[in-house]
C-alpha cells in the first residue's frame, strides 16, 4: 500500500516520483528523511569512481547522472542515466564490496544522501529494512533483464525507442511532453551504437512527429506513438 505522501517536504516533490519510496510507511519515510544530507554537483563531476568504499544510499533530486563502465579495451561503456526521484547505491550495502561503476552528472545536480553509518543504525533497530532495500534492488534487476532482452531486438530504430520509451517512464511527467537532457553519442553508448546511427535513427522518429530533436536534448512529444513504435506489450 502506498505511504501519506504529505511526510515529503515541499522541497523535494522529485520524491513523488520514487514507486519505492511512496511504497514505504509514512514512519519509515520520516525516518530516511530525518538522516538526509543535501549534495549538489556539478556538470561532469563525479559523485563516486568504480572502486570506491561504500558511503552511502542516494536519490537525486534535480539534473541527471550518468553510470558507466569499462570494456576490455578500457573503452567506456554506457550503462544507464538516473533520473530524478530514483534512488541508488544499494548494490554495495548487501555485499559491502567497492562501488561498482562510475557515476558522473551530465548537469547540475541535486541529490540527497544518507551515510552509510546511518543505514546501519536504521537496519540494527528494525531488520524489517533488509527486505525494504532488498526490493529497492530487485526492482532493478527487473529493469537489467528487460534491458538485455531489448538489445536482442534485431532493429537499430526499435531498440533505440525503447530505450527512450524507458527514460520517459522514468522521467517526471509534464503533461505528456518529456524532454531528456541526453546527447546522441551518450544515448548511443547506451544501446552500443555509433552516433551516425543513433543521429539517423533519431530523425526518423523526428519525422514522424514522435519527438523533436534540439543540441544535448531529446523532446518525447507524444509517448503514445513512442511506445507504439517501441513496440512495447506487442
Amino acid at each position: 500500500m502506498s505511504a501519506n505522501t504529505s511526510v515529503i517536504p515541499a522541497a523535494y516533490p522529485e520524491l513523488t516520483c520514487s514507486d519505492w519510496f511512496l511504497s514505504l510507511t509514512t514512519t519509515q519515510q520520516r525516518a530516511l528523511l530525518n538522516v538526509c544530507k543535501p549534495v549538489t554537483l556539478n556538470q561532469r563531476q563525479y559523485l563516486f569512481h568504480r572502486g570506491d568504499a561504500f558511503n552511502g544510499l542516494y536519490v537525486l533530486l534535480t539534473g541527471s547522472l550518468w553510470i558507466s563502465g569499462l570494456d576490455s579495451t578500457g573503452r567506456e561503456i554506457g550503462l544507464t542515466v538516473i533520473k530524478p526521484g530514483e534512488w541508488f547505491g544499494e548494490i554495495a550495502l548487501f555485499d559491502g564490496q567497492p562501488r561498482t561503476h562510475d557515476v558522473l552528472a551530465s548537469e547540475p545536480c541535486r541529490l540527497l544522501r544518507i551515510q552509510a553509518d546511518n543505514l546501519y543504525n536504521l537496519i540494527d533497530n528494525d531488520p524489517h529494512w533488509w527486505q525494504c532495500f532488498g526490493q529497492l534492488l530487485t526492482a532493478k534487476v527487473r529493469v537489467l533483464f528487460q534491458s538485455i532482452e531489448d538489445r536482442s531486438q534485431p532493429r537499430s530504430d526499435v531498440r533505440l525507442a525503447r530505450k527512450l520509451y524507458e527514460l520517459v517512464l522514468r522521467a517526471p511527467d509534464n503533461d505528456g511532453v518529456t524532454t531528456l537532457t541526453m546527447g546522441q553519442e551518450q544515448l548511443g553508448l547506451l544501446l552500443s551504437l555509433s552516433r551516425q546511427k543513433t543521429n539517423q535513427q533519431l530523425k526518423h522518429l523526428a519525422s514522424l512527429g514522435i519527438l523533436d530533436l534540439a543540441y544535448g536534448k531529446i523532446t518525447v512529444l507524444s509517448t503514445a506513438k513512442l511506445k507504439d513504435f517501441a513496440q512495447v506489450g506487442n
